[in-house]
């Protein structure tokens, strides 16, 4: 498998193929330059979006607790990638959530596949955004397929 993918889907949940499967140099299921790709990675490194593996879930927000979940006062829920995604959804501003949408070649489509959450405002193509990354701002004119 390829470690030069960013935002890519095979055909189906559990296919091996198609245009998101072992592909070299791709974002969005798009052939890119290796150019765009190591700014892109870069930037979303810059940013830090790490999706939690774990999560911990209170005594008093468990209706029927273990003995165990009683004397810890709680348990670790492990996360689906869904799931992670959810949690770092509901923490970022309104200018990280825009970020995405800078992406190169995004699709609204391909980025629910993969971490669940659809953008509503499917329609985004000529929307300029803009986004702040290490102080600097910069504008993306949104093109999608």
């Amino acid at each position: 498998m390829s470690e030069k993918m960013i935002f890519c889907l095979g055909e189906g949940k559990y296919e091996t193929k198609g245009a998101g499967y072992q592909k070299n140099l791709q974002i969005f299921n798009t052939p890119v330059s290796e150019e765009v790709y190591n700014s892109t990675k870069s930037a979303l490194s810059i940013k830090g979006f790490k999706p939690p593996i774990a999560k911990w879930i209170d005594i008093k927000d468990i209706e029927k607790p273990t003995d165990t979940q009683k004397t810890l006062g709680g348990y670790l829920k492990t996360l689906s990638y869904k799931d992670a995604w959810a949690e770092i959804w509901a923490g970022l501003s309104q200018e990280d959530r825009n970020f995405f949408k800078t992406l190169p070649h995004f699709s609204s489509e391909i980025f629910e596949g993969i971490t669940g959450i659809k953008i509503e405002d499917n329609n985004l193509s000529g929307q300029e955004v803009e986004v702040k990354l290490n102080g600097v701002v910069y504008k993306a004119i949104i093109k999608n397929k």
